[in-house]
């Protein structure tokens, strides 16, 4: 029986841009959501890809890891550098787990393996659309030399700007807002996927590179409570 998760968020007329030279993917991506009510184009190539983004504006780009632009550099790390801002969905080999933070760093907002759950495909797309969204109606934070402006989707530390993969970017932002109180595992992993969290650790990913980040700025602020979550901390 067909089920769509889209019901369980806010957001009207979604609007997907499935890119990927892979025929079967495709169609089978197609095949799922479409009867579902999602508008959907498609794109086999990069050119295809960034001709689609100059004519329509999307909820969410789906996008083959392996596409590049004429001198090998990843699509998706040249929309983001671009300033492209729809959430985007990569398709990666499998066994590419390990490559996870490197596809998070370079601009990804989450990936999908090969073989392609497509239940999944739709809950983590729901889950980085839900969250773009959110981060519209959230007010400008600070926190001890941190400033974060959702809308602008910009981070200042001590007045120099910080870049952050997008998931980071919505960690640091729910850390923000509790400081300094704890933040639980479970109210982190609400906050990035929704109701349907990933089978892999990846919020341990997240705290890396977000931990990491901080660390660079000299801000080693981000504290793990044991067995209850995480907070940023003030610094002594």
């Amino acid at each position: 029986m067909l089920h769509s998760l889209k019901k369980q968020i806010s957001v009207p007329d979604l609007h997907l841009l499935i890119g990927t030279p892979n025929t079967q993917t495709m169609n089978s991506i197609f095949s799922y959501l479409e009867p579902m009510g999602y508008q959907l184009d498609c794109a086999a190539d990069s050119d295809e890809v960034r001709n689609c983004l100059k004519n329509s504006l999307y909820s969410a780009l789906i996008l083959d890891a392996m596409l590049t632009d004429q001198n090998g550099i990843p699509l998706y790390t040249c929309l983001r550098m671009e300033r492209v801002i729809s959430p985007i969905i990569l398709l990666v080999p499998e066994n590419s787990l390990e490559n996870l933070p490197r596809y998070l760093n370079s601009g990804a907002d989450d990936i999908i393996t090969s073989p392609i759950h497509l239940l999944e495909l739709e809950a983590r797309t729901l889950a980085a659309i839900r969250l773009a969204t959110a981060h519209l109606t959230t007010a400008k934070l600070s926190w001890e030399g941190i400033e974060l402006d959702a809308q602008a989707h910009t981070i200042t530390c001590d007045g120099k700007h910080l870049h952050l993969p997008p998931m980071a970017f919505a960690l640091l932002a729910r850390l923000m807002k509790s400081a300094p109180n704890v933040v639980s595992r479970s109210e982190l992993q609400s906050e990035l996927y929704g109701d349907t969290p990933p089978n892999s650790d990846a919020l341990r990913t997240y705290i890396h590179i977000l931990r990491s980040q901080l660390e660079k700025q000299n801000k080693p602020i981000l504290q793990t409570v044991p067995r209850v979550g995480f907070r940023l901390a003030p610094i002594s």
